[in-house]
């Protein structure tokens, strides 16, 4: 889905054309070259960004879970990333590794 400019106000959703830049194909985890990095957000605070993955949305919330789950802290899955709350990138990294994804650095 995207967002687009109606002929009303506002934006509203609309389905994806074939082709788009929201099309992606999907790989098996150990396929995967993901990025870990540590990103300063507003008011000092840290969140670790992992991505891009190439799943589906239900696939990506479920990892996050799990991730969330084996760091103790909270996060979110959006736009083909999961941002987890505070400074995890070598538990991260280990969680990753043990369960077959394949980390690039």
């Amino acid at each position: 889905m995207s967002k687009k400019l109606t002929s009303g106000e506002g934006w509203s959703l609309v389905p994806s054309e074939p082709g788009s830049a929201d099309d992606f194909e999907l790989l098996p985890p150990e396929k995967h070259r993901l990025k870990i990095k540590l990103e300063k957000r507003a008011k000092g605070k840290t969140v670790t960004s992992i991505g891009i993955f190439s799943l589906p949305e239900d696939d990506l919330k479920e990892l996050a879970k799990k991730l969330k789950s084996a760091c103790g802290g909270g996060g979110t899955a959006r736009e083909r990333a999961i941002e987890i709350q505070g400074d995890h990138r070598d538990r991260i990294r280990d969680w990753l590794q043990k369960n077959g994804w394949g980390v690039s650095g």
